[in-house]
């Protein structure tokens, strides 16, 4: 099964999730964290990538002039639009699209952000070539992502972990591959913010609905750490009884200085 596959498939399952709010992992002060630190203009045209269930499309949506939301699985984008129109935004457009071939021309959105989308992608250089493809010049890429530890093993450790959870993530980067990442592309970095985030197990193993034995195994592996045992890079503690963790998460900023090279793009249908 192509990876595209296993991402329809896992976030199919996940889409009717995100409506239960008893099950969201992230709060509206990180997600507000998150929209604080992207540079947004109300004459702005952005496109969020990977947009999921468009989350950080609602919330950038009131500071800016248009959104644009692409994603490939279409029970996410029938959510999405959805809680658009639930929520009165007449600026948000909800296409389906790959991150890798974006249908859009180049040099014509003047942000591009992408929100814990990253670490669901195998060559994740692909789509970020892509998203600043699409991105004018001196204009800026927002990554908001998970980061792993930077130390390797740890970070294998907890990469393993996030995949028994949900198949499709494929790997979380620490700080340095990230701006490494970013560089590759062409990006000049600007700004690497981060922030731990304090995540419930029950409610992370539920919103992706974690076969039991696999949530068991990881559980396990949490246990053991807190009673002294290998390090998962997970840093797990027990909270009033429940047991949780900690996430790494990150909002990076890249700006881009050169104009896109002119080739075709076959796939290209949008005209922003």
């Amino acid at each position: 099964m192509g990876h595209n596959k296993v991402i329809r498939k896992e976030f199919s399952k996940q889409a009717s999730r995100f409506g239960d709010k008893g099950l969201t992992l992230s709060s509206q002060d990180i997600l507000d964290w998150s929209v604080g630190a992207l540079p947004l203009d109300k004459d702005y045209r952005v496109l969020d990538v990977a947009a999921g269930t468009g989350h950080l499309s609602r919330a950038m949506a009131p500071h800016v002039r248009k959104v644009v939301a692409v994603d490939i699985t279409s029970k996410m984008i029938a959510y999405a639009r959805e809680e658009t129109i639930r929520s009165n935004l007449t600026n948000i457009s909800i296409q389906e699209g790959k991150a890798e071939e974006l249908p859009y021309r180049s040099d014509c959105f003047d942000l591009v952000a992408s929100r814990l989308a990253i670490h669901h992608f195998e060559k994740p250089v692909v789509q970020l070539r892509e998203m600043v493809r699409v991105c004018k010049p001196d204009h800026r890429i927002g990554v908001i992502d998970l980061i792993a530890p930077e130390n390797k093993r740890l970070a294998e450790t907890y990469n393993r972990l996030e995949r028994l959870r949900d198949p499709s993530h494929t790997i979380a980067l620490s700080k340095e591959q990230m701006e490494n990442l970013l560089s590759e592309v062409g990006l000049v970095v600007e700004n690497f913010e981060m922030r731990d985030i304090e995540v419930d197990f029950q409610r992370w193993v539920q919103m992706t609905g974690t076969k039991p034995e696999a949530a068991e195994t990881i559980k396990g592996d949490l246990m053991k750490e807190i009673g002294g045992g290998s390090k998962t890079g997970m840093r797990p503690f027990i909270q009033h009884g429940a047991l949780k963790f900690l996430q790494a998460w990150a909002v990076v900023l890249g700006m881009k200085t050169l104009p896109s090279l002119s080739r075709p793009y076959p796939y290209v249908t949008g005209q922003l």
